[in-house]
This record gives C-alpha cells, structure tokens and sequence, in this order.
C-alpha cells in the first residue's frame, strides 16, 4: 500500500490567474514519471545541490464547473536557490484575450500592445513577440480555420465565378463582388460569413433563378 503523502495546501479554490501566479513561482521542473501512485521530477537546482532525490511533491486539482484551483505541497526542496529565470508565457487570462482579439482578425504586434494596456503591465513584462505570435497562428488555424484549405476554396470559387461563356450543364459559383470584382470568400466567423451560391447555366437560362 503506497505511503500516505501529507500535503501542505499553497492555494484552494483560487482563480485560475491566482493559480498561475503561484506556479510561476514555484521551481522550475519536468516530470519524468507519472501515474496514480509514483510521481518523480527532475529540477536542476536540486540535482546540483545534492545527489539524492528531492522528496518535494506537488499537486494540482482543477474544478471543471468553475475552473478554480487548489495547489498543494509535500515535502522540502534540497536547495532553497531560485530556478534559473524562466522563459515568459501567455497566462490563461492573457491566451482567452488573445483570441477574441485574433477572432478580429487583429495582427501578433497589435494584440501585444493590447495586451499590455488590457493588464495595465509594461511591454517588457510581456512574453516576447514570437511568443504571441506563434499562439495566434495557431489559435487561427485550429479555432478560427485560418489556414491554406481556406484560401484554396477561394481560389476556387475565384476561378469558378460566371462569365457567360459556361455551357448549360457546367456549374459556376456566385457571391457578392468586391472592388475588384472578385467574389467576397468569408472565413465562416459573424464579421465575415461565408456565402456563396451554386448553379448552372441551364438553370439560369430555363428562368429558376
């Protein structure tokens, strides 16, 4: 029967940005095994410090109703020097920001800056622009389908659009033309919806449409 781990509580039922802010204090570490009853991790201050393991043990519990946290502790460090500084990253806060300014189509450079007046912090106190940027691009491809299979279905539309030289049976494509007279290809979000029309010479011609 695995020995029974008294936890020393760090944080319960906080908000999620509070959680956070108690994380990024915490050493830094990797966990190198996990399961239900074993937990080893790796944190280079303790490992130069001494050669026997660590016995500190941490533990995250999140609600999934209200998505508050608990953050517990057991056991000490074998070093009490700080963790090399680590990289800054976007907090849940700043991500869930992030997106509803990349849903506007807003550019990495621009929703950096408002993230900085949005949490009332100096740019430097910021994760750097790569940072941003790589979570947009990916925020727009995987949630908001900003990706090349939307501009190939534009391509496609483009190329279909009628011209009046279509045989009766051969389809075309049909929208609303913007300045240059190219059909306007949304990317399916409520500021810029995706409707275009198909049918076919014979259609049109036979007078149903």
């Amino acid at each position: 029967m695995p020995k029974r781990i008294v936890w020393t509580e760090l944080a319960l039922a906080s908000e999620a940005g509070e959680g956070e802010s108690i994380l990024e204090h915490l050493k830094a570490l990797d966990i190198s095994e996990s399961n239900t009853l074993v937990c080893t991790y790796k944190s280079e201050t303790c490992r130069e410090a001494s050669d026997v393991p660590s016995s500190w043990r941490g533990k995250l519990l999140t609600c999934l109703t209200t998505s508050r946290v608990s953050i517990y502790e057991s056991g000490a460090h074998k070093t009490m020097l700080a963790s090399p500084k680590r990289k800054k990253k976007l907090t849940s806060a700043q991500k869930t920001y992030c997106k509803e300014m990349a849903a506007h189509h807003l550019r990495p450079q621009r929703i950096r800056c408002a993230l900085a007046h949005k949490f009332d912090t100096s740019l430097e106190n910021l994760p750097p622009l790569q940072v941003v940027q790589n979570f947009v691009n990916h925020c727009t491809r995987s949630s908001l389908q900003n990706h090349d299979r939307v501009d190939e279905i534009r391509d496609c539309v483009h190329e279909r659009v009628f011209t009046g030289a279509e045989a009766l049976d051969q389809s075309f494509m049909f929208a609303w033309g913007n300045s240059d007279g190219k059909s306007v290809v949304g990317n399916g979000s409520d500021e810029r919806p995706f409707v275009v029309g198909i049918s076919v010479t014979g259609l049109h011609a036979s007078g149903y449409m």
